[in-house]
């Protein structure tokens, strides 16, 4: 398959935060993979190989929903069967280290590490910064209170899984305008989750990429 999306980030920025596809839209679909920020930009929604997980805020603490009975105000998605894993032997300790290992594992499969593309990684955490959507304000969105919704958090030293989203040519769209990334996170042990800022992640993530199809 390939990366798809439905709304955009740019349109949320401008005012735009209603629904544009619920979860049960895309319930049928077999093994997918899909984040994006929760209808009203009150929440954050992840989900992994067709299980949702819902990071929202409630009396100043994430709790975690499951469950299809949520819209989203822009979702970026894909559908993955297979993948192809690598092991990171050093640290990742900022975005451009990220990168540069997701393009070489991307390049070992085949993929065109140019096109938009989808990852995971499996790995210990040293720390993630997160954030998780909580307007409450009832006024027109704004860049402004866009970044003022969000709640931020942090952890040290957790298993972590990460799914991401990467495009040089869809800033704005399904990335945030200012990176080619966007990814969410969630700790094995299901108490977090919610939209990675900054990872430092140790030595030995598991990097997966899609599995070039062969014909």
């Amino acid at each position: 398959m390939s990366v798809r999306w439905v709304g955009a980030q740019r349109d949320v920025l401008g005012g735009d935060v209603g629904g544009k596809v619920s979860l049960r839209e895309l319930a049928d679909l077999p093994h997918l993979y899909a984040l994006g920020p929760r209808a009203g930009a009150s929440g954050e929604i992840t989900v992994f190989d067709g299980q949702p997980c819902i990071a929202r805020v409630v009396d100043g603490c994430v709790r975690m929903e499951a469950g299809l009975g949520h819209e989203a105000c822009f979702l970026v998605y894909d559908q993955v069967h297979a993948w192809h894993e690598a092991v990171q032997l050093r640290a990742i300790d900022d975005e451009s280290a990220l990168m540069a290992a997701v393009k070489r594992v991307t390049r070992e499969t085949g993929l065109d590490d140019e096109a938009p593309l989808i990852f995971l990684l499996r790995a210990y955490a040293a720390s993630v910064t997160f954030h998780v959507l909580d307007k409450r304000d009832g006024l027109p969105h704004t860049p402004a209170l866009h970044e003022r919704a969000k709640v931020r958090f942090q952890l040290e030293r957790c298993v972590v899984e990460v799914l991401g989203f990467s495009s040089s040519r869809h800033r704005g769209v399904f990335t945030p305008g200012d990176s080619d990334l966007h990814m969410h996170f969630r700790t094995v042990d299901g108490r977090a989750s919610g939209h990675v800022e900054r990872i430092m992640l140790g030595p030995g993530t598991v990097i997966a990429v899609p599995r070039r199809e062969t014909r």
